[in-house]
C-alpha cells in the first residue's frame, strides 16, 4: 500500500507577491549539479551539512529517495529553481523520538539555495506553500518542524502562520526549536488569509 507521502501529488503551486511558487519532485540524477552546489554554497553549509563530494552526495540522495517516509521536491519560482524540501511523516521519522507523534503528523525541511533569494522575503511564501499543499492533500491534523534555534527567521514568520513553539530540543546536530502547527489555525491565520484564503 502506498505511504502518505507517495500519494502526494508530484506539482503544486501558488501565487503569491504576483509570482508563481511551484513543487516539483527532485530528478535523479539530473538534479545532482544544481542540488551538489546549494549544499556547498556559504549560507547552506552549516546548517544542512552536506558538503560532500559528488559521489557521496549521490549516496545520500539515493537513499532519501529510496526511503518511502518522504518525499524530496524542488521549489520554483517563476519556474525557475530556487530552493528544495523535505515532506515526511513525523511517525516514521527520528523526531518520533521527540514528541508524541500521531500517525498522520506531518513535517518539513526547506532550503532557499539561490543565493540571490537569500534574505529576500521568500521564506514566507514558500513554508505556506507547502504548508497548504500539506494540508490540502494529506489528513494531516499537524504539521510539526524543527528548525535551529538559531535562526531567528523562523521565529517572526512562524506566528504568522500558526506555527507554535512547544520547547528546544536536542537533536544531534543542532538546538532545535519545537513548533506545531494545527490545520484549522493555520487556515485561519493571518498569513494564509494574505497569501492565498483572500482571493481563493
Amino acid at each position: 500500500m502506498p505511504t502518505i507521502t507517495q500519494n502526494l501529488p508530484d506539482t503544486f503551486s501558488i501565487e503569491a507577491y504576483q509570482k508563481t511558487f511551484a513543487l516539483r519532485p527532485v530528478k535523479y540524477p539530473d538534479d545532482m549539479p544544481l542540488l551538489y552546489k546549494w549544499m556547498h554554497a556559504e549560507h547552506v553549509v552549516d546548517q544542512w551539512q552536506l558538503h560532500l563530494p559528488m559521489p557521496q552526495l549521490k549516496t545520500h540522495f539515493e537513499k532519501m529517495l529510496a526511503d518511502d517516509h518522504q518525499r524530496l521536491y524542488l521549489i520554483l519560482c517563476d519556474d525557475k529553481p530556487i530552493g528544495y524540501t523535505e515532506i515526511y511523516e513525523t511517525a516514521r521519522d527520528r523526531l518520533s523520538q521527540y514528541y508524541k507523534a500521531k500517525e498522520t503528523d506531518m513535517g518539513w525541511h526547506i532550503l532557499l539555495g539561490d543565493p540571490a533569494v537569500v534574505g529576500k522575503g521568500y521564506l514566507k511564501p514558500t513554508g505556506m506553500m507547502i504548508s497548504k499543499f500539506i494540508f490540502e492533500h494529506t489528513e494531516a491534523k499537524k504539521i510539526v518542524v524543527e528548525p535551529d534555534s538559531k535562526v531567528e527567521v523562523y521565529q517572526w514568520i512562524a506566528d504568522s502562520f500558526a506555527y507554535r513553539v512547544q520547547r528546544l530540543i536536542e537533536m544531534p546536530e543542532k538546538t532545535a526549536s519545537l513548533y506545531f502547527c494545527n490545520r484549522d489555525e493555520f487556515l485561519e491565520s493571518r498569513g494564509y488569509l494574505n497569501f492565498y484564503g483572500a482571493t481563493a
